[in-house]
């Protein structure tokens, strides 16, 4: 059986932690599931607690992330490359994605078309028992033909956020779907609840021969390279619309324990054990109010009720919790430049970006990890001075090597191709760019 998580989606529900280049799935706001595999003290995106449930569960091997060419340094940051990226060449919705999913295990992981392949979000707040129970669903389309299998959740209140599915009534564990109902309102959703619908998780799965059939309704066959190629072909439009909603066999499998979607600060913050994480000091009047606050200087919060503060390089966030669920409404006319960047390899943080006649300038804070290369590159348009605050490591640039110590200043003139590698420990550097950075990076290899 192999796993997709679907990572692809963009967002700003969490503004201003998350935006294009660092979607709420990266953020790391979340505590470990309890696991032999990691250091639960340690804060986590829900990205890393997902993938470590799937080590848990045994799943983890056969697991790979779809996201976009964006997230892929990202992604290969957090899981330390333990997950191999299918890049969607663009943003298309569900469907293509899972499209692209299954050709690239087909083409690139040695599956056969009867393998069972399932997909789900990478961002829900679920138990050991989920992961349970898409092995147990795995097993029963491994032995149905043209089946889809669903996961549904034991709904424990009538939400009007979530998707409904609409089993039949029958004896066993695999329960027949009869049909579907997004978003109800609140007395709709009473009325499933009473009639034993189910929380539509997310999570489906199928034989990967099913896929040519999706496929070839575009004239598109399995292999990643054309998928790829003729990616505008598919429907930008959702794999529920255009599969789902339309297919004849479709079973589901009960799941019983918490789910939750920790789309909003509202709902985050319900699974925060604690009422604050960076720099927070409360007076004694605050109330059921949460703050986070990764800008290193003190933030003090006073007479705070219900609500939510966030504070980071790219903006300060400060409101009602149930508002927060609708921030989207007011950033149309925010920018979105992110100031932080994990890569592979390291994080930038941009401290400084400024103008003085006419002449252009961009400080940064770079760590190089421990053993890590930032690759080859080069700009044409800026020159950078590093400046090594710790750690050693050294600057290769065009043959000649430059040993890196604290306190050592080096500059790198435009046109210079170059490397940086930390060697012992991690590297911290300020860098300092003067002319236009704005898309002036080649890499000359990854």
């Amino acid at each position: 059986m192999y796993i997709v998580l679907l990572s692809g989606g963009s967002g700003k529900r969490l503004w201003p932690l998350s935006n294009d280049l660092c979607s709420k799935q990266y953020i790391k706001l979340m505590n470990h599931d309890v696991s032999p595999h990691v250091d639960t003290q340690e804060k986590c995106s829900m990205l890393q607690r997902v993938f470590g449930q799937l080590k848990t569960a045994g799943l983890a091997e056969n697991t790979i992330v779809c996201a976009s060419s964006a997230q892929e340094e990202l992604i290969e940051s957090q899981l330390d490359g333990a997950a191999e990226v299918a890049v969607e060449p663009m943003r298309r919705d569900t469907f293509p994605a899972v499209m692209l999913s299954c050709a690239y295990l087909l083409s690139k992981k040695g599956a056969k078309e009867e393998d069972v392949v399932a997909f789900l979000p990478v961002d829900p707040y679920t138990t050991g028992e989920f992961f349970s129970c898409i092995k147990r669903l795995g097993s029963y389309i491994e032995k149905e033909e043209d089946a889809i299998g669903l996961l549904g959740g034991v709904p424990t209140y009538p939400s009007t956020k979530y998707g409904y599915i609409l089993p039949q009534k029958g004896e066993g564990e695999l329960l027949k779907v009869k049909g579907f109902r997004e978003k109800p309102d609140e007395e709709a959703a009473q009325k499933l609840v009473s009639e034993g619908a189910l929380w539509n998780c997310g999570v489906f799965c199928f034989k990967l021969s099913m896929a040519a059939k999706w496929l070839g309704k575009y004239g598109v066959r399995t292999d990643y390279n054309q998928v790829v190629a003729d990616y505008e072909k598919l429907p930008k439009t959702s794999f529920d619309y255009e599969v789902l909603e339309g297919w004849d066999k479709i079973v589901a499998v009960q799941y019983d324990d918490i789910w939750k979607d920790l789309g909003t600060w509202n709902t985050l913050t319900e699974e925060m054990k604690e009422s604050s994480i960076g720099d927070v000091t409360w007076d004694e009047t605050c109330e059921n109010s949460h703050a986070v606050n990764v800008l290193g200087i003190p933030m003090v919060v006073m007479g705070a009720k219900n609500m939510v503060i966030a504070a980071s390089h790219d903006g300060i966030l400060i409101a009602d919790k149930h508002q927060s669920s609708y921030i989207k409404n007011c950033l149309s006319d925010i920018g979105d430049i992110s100031k932080y960047e994990e890569r592979r390899w390291g994080t930038i943080k941009t401290i400084d970006n400024d103008e003085d006649d006419g002449m252009k300038s961009v400080t940064k804070r770079v760590k190089v990890v421990a053993g890590k290369t930032m690759p080859e590159h080069k700009h044409f348009k800026h020159t950078e001075t590093i400046t090594v605050l710790s750690g050693m490591g050294k600057l290769m640039m065009e043959g000649v090597e430059v040993d890196l110590i604290a306190g050592a200043t080096v500059s790198i003139a435009a046109g210079k191709t170059h490397a940086i590698q930390a060697i012992g420990s991690d590297l911290r550097m300020i860098e300092v760019s003067i002319g236009d950075t704005e898309d002036d990076e080649i890499l000359i290899q990854v």
